[in-house]
This record gives C-alpha cells, structure tokens and sequence, in this order.
C-alpha cells in the first residue's frame, strides 16, 4: 500500500533523543494552532479531586495582585537538585525555556501545581529533605495553609480536624505528619505493626503504661506485682526473653490497679492501700511509700502533685516537692473515684456516682460537674479535650478549649464497656471489655480505621506512646503493638 501522500511530516526529533550531548541552544518549533499547553499531572491518586491548572503565566502577561499566603512567597531563591523530583517533572512538564526566567524549574511554577506535586511525596520527606533546599520551599513547608489542604485532599469527607477548636500556634505540619503515618500503619497492620505477647504474669493484666518514648513498659497485675519491660528487646518472630523482663517489683501486698509517671518515677497504686512512688534510673528503687485509708483506684503524677483516687470516695492529693507530704483531699463523690487527671489548673475526677468532677485548683473548689447517664470507666485529657469511656461502649468528647468542659459528640466505639480511650494528632485509640482494641480517626465522627483482636481475654487498659500501643489483658497477658521499622 502507497502511503497517503496527504500525511504531514513527522516532528523532528527531540535534541534529548539520541545518546549525545543535547544542543546547547536548542530551537523548538510549537504548533501556531495550540493555544494553551496541558500542564495536570497524568497519575491521579484515589483521593485527589478534579484539578485544572493554568500553564504559568508568559513574561508579557500583566501582572496581578497576589493574594493567597502561598503565592506571596518569594520565587527569588534557586533550586538545587533533587533526582527524584526532577523525574517526575521531566516526564510532564516538557515547557519551552523562557527567555526572561532560564530553564524551567519547581521554583517557576505555580504554588497551586507545586502543592499538586507535593500531594505524591511523604511528608517526612518535603519536611526533611524540600524544606531544606531552599528559603521558598521551606516557607512552603512551614505554611500551615499547605497542610490544611493536604489533609483536606486526603480526607475529604467534611469531618472536622481536630474535632475540638485549636489555637492559632496549631502544628498543622506534625498534625498531618501523624495522621498520614498513622493511617498508613494501622490500614494494613499485618505488613506495616509487629505484634507481640508479654506472658509473665500469673493473674490478670489491669494497668498498663508506657515511658521513655515508647521503649519501655510497665505493667500491673493482680498477682500484686508491676513488671517493668525493655521493648528493645523483642525481636519478630522469637520468643520473648527473659532478659526482656528488667525488674519485677514485688512490695505491694493487693492488686497494682494503677500506674503513672513522670521522667524516671513511677507510681504505683495498690489495693493494698498504699502508693509506692519507685526511681527508674536508680535501678528501681523505692523512693517512698503512702499509706492510704481504703484501695487506690488512680494516681495521675504532675510536677508539683501527686493525685490518687481512692475506692472510699476521696481524692488525695500530696506535695511533690516537699517529699509527697498531703495537702488535703476532696470529698464530694458519692461513690468510689474512678479515674482522675490533672494540669496546671484544674483536678478532673469521675466516679461511680456518674459524676465527672472538674476542680478548680487554685480556688480549691467544683468549677463544673458533669452528670452522666452511665459512669465512666477510662478517662483521657489533654490536646483540649476530654475524652470519657462509659460502660455502654460509648466515647464522649468534650472541649476544654477556653474552660467551656462542653461535650460536642458522642462516638459509638464498642459493644461493651470502654475500658481505656488515648488520643494522638494521628489517631484515637479505644479497649473494651468486648475483647477488641480499635484505632479510629482523630476527627469528628471518625471512622475506625483499624480493629484488633488478638487475645481471648478482656482488655483492661491502653497506652499508646510514640506509635507503640500497649494493652492490658484478663489472660493474664501484655498485649504490644509496634510499628515496622
């Protein structure tokens, strides 16, 4: 067959083709009858929308006020290289030189198509290594305006993040930071967290708590001792050592039904009345040792008190400073004190009675009481929150934000009792009586991204310090999760 003698001739081909060095001036014959060329890019992830962008703007063109914070960042600084993103731009953005601004780079483009770009990247890596070549790209990378529209691309369903109102020193990059991660990691748990079973205890787990970003664990059983566990030393798909256990206190005479820290010290309570306050980096030791009236329910250790609730109705405070000597109690539960926080300027205690009582520390008296229809069994605050797990299996959320103590949702998150609730940037984390521990989103109404039902006991308590997750469990069992390095 002849070949159509209409046909037009081939372009001439690219000065990149052949293996040679590319002509230094290199002249590039476009198409008079293409107006505008297609700068989106050619992957489209499943969460991205829709996006058009207009092709940068030619040097002739008038200029014209820039308003958004993204475009008033200065274009001045250059662009060093970068491998892998020099790839991607070569394979989609194949622009003609501009006579006025040199060769094209991520510098010259539109902060609307470079936040496009950046959609593809992780985030640790635009902070840790873009944020670092330049003046513009770490402006770009500390705008907090970048990762309010990250995440509103990732999660764009209208759910309200964080669900409670925050200041304006907000980190939105750690914010989105964690949320990726944690998503990432908790959306295939099976490729992404090593799970492992801590079985030294003879009875059952009732108090877990996590120190030193995440490395260690203590646990507290009702075979009336507190092992403290070296995470470091678990190894996937090995037993555990016994090395892994470091010390295993040994004082108490009734259950250790509760555990707090604060740096190296470690509090336990007990119900055999009494709080033993123990020094991590002198090998354990025995600092000192309250005797109560009646069990210890809770202990929340702060730097200027120590709290504990106790199952005679009383709150118990001491004096951090002056060698935990008392400085009073409250007395205005009806019913044994359940859980307890604190900070600066208020105490917050709940109770059987379906009481959560928040005090005012300064005025040393009720600045508000929250009346429940169910009482609470796990408590967390912090982040301007208060986070509440009742018997029925429901979360309440209450903002603190300006001292309102206002609830603005209640999650369904199990079947049974919420024996423990811990909230991260990244994600909110439940444990139930129901034999399941979940990972939810940290928005409001958040779905559950992850549920875990490793063990055949009850779970009785939650920490979650630096991705790692520990749980406590009636089969006489630690439950640790951590993430895949």
């Amino acid at each position: 067959m002849e070949p159509n003698q209409n046909t037009a001739p081939q372009a001439p081909p690219s000065p990149h083709a052949d293996n040679g060095s590319p002509d230094p001036s290199p002249e590039l014959e476009l198409d008079p009858n293409v107006e505008s060329l297609d700068l989106s890019l050619p992957l489209t992830p499943c969460w991205a929308v829709s996006d058009s962008h207009s092709p940068p703007p030619s040097p002739t063109a008038p200029s014209r006020t820039l308003t958004s914070p993204l475009e008033a960042l200065s274009l001045n600084s250059t662009l060093e290289s970068i491998s892998s993103l020099h790839g991607s731009l070569n394979a989609s953005l194949s622009l003609p030189p501009s006579p006025c601004e040199g060769p094209p780079s991520l510098e010259n483009l539109p902060p609307e198509l470079l936040l496009h770009i950046l959609w593809y990247l992780e985030p640790k890596f635009i902070v840790c290594i873009l944020g670092q070549v330049n003046k513009y790209f770490h402006a770009l990378v500390s705008e907090p305006i970048t990762w309010k529209i990250r995440m509103g691309k990732r999660w764009p369903r209208g759910q309200r993040y964080p669900p409670m109102e925050v200041s304006d020193d907000f980190n939105w990059q750690q914010a989105c930071m964690e949320r990726e991660e944690t998503d990432r990691l908790w959306s295939d748990p099976q490729d992404n967290i090593h799970h492992f079973t801590l079985d030294r205890h003879f009875a059952t787990v009732d108090a877990v708590h996590l120190m030193q970003n995440g490395t260690m664990c203590v646990s507290g059983s009702r075979d009336r001792t507190a092992k403290i566990w070296d995470l470091s030393k678990l190894t996937v798909g090995e037993p555990v050592p016994n090395g892994a256990v470091v010390k295993s206190l040994e004082q108490h005479r009734g259950w250790v039904w509760c555990l707090s820290s604060l740096d190296n010290t470690l509090c336990t309570g007990s119900w055999d009345t009494a709080i033993k306050l123990w020094d991590l980096s002198a090998d354990c030791q025995l600092i000192t040792s309250i005797k109560e009236r009646s069990a210890i329910l809770c202990t929340e250790l702060q730097n200027d008190i120590l709290v504990a609730g106790s199952y005679d109705k009383r709150i118990s405070i001491y004096d951090v400073r002056a060698n935990y000597q008392p400085m009073g109690s409250l007395c205005h539960h009806q019913k044994p004190v359940l859980c307890v926080a604190a900070d600066d300027d208020y105490i917050i205690s709940c109770s059987e009675d379906k009481t959560v009582k928040v005090w005012d520390r300064r005025a040393c008296q009720i600045y508000k009481s929250i009346q429940l229809e169910k009482f609470c069994m796990s408590m967390w605050y912090g982040r301007g929150m208060l986070l509440l797990g009742d018997r029925r299996g429901k979360v309440h959320m209450y903002s603190t934000t300006h001292s309102s103590f206002e609830e603005i949702e209640t999650v369904e998150a199990h079947k049974n009792k919420v024996t423990g609730v811990y909230y991260t940037l990244g994600g909110l984390y439940t444990c139930s009586t129901d034999k399941t521990i979940k990972v939810h989103e940290p928005c409001s109404q958040p779905t559950t991204i992850c549920t875990l039902a490793e063990t055949k006991g009850e779970v009785a308590d939650i920490c979650v310090q630096a991705g790692v997750v520990a749980s406590a469990h009636s089969d006489f069992s630690v439950g640790i999760w951590r993430p895949a390095v």
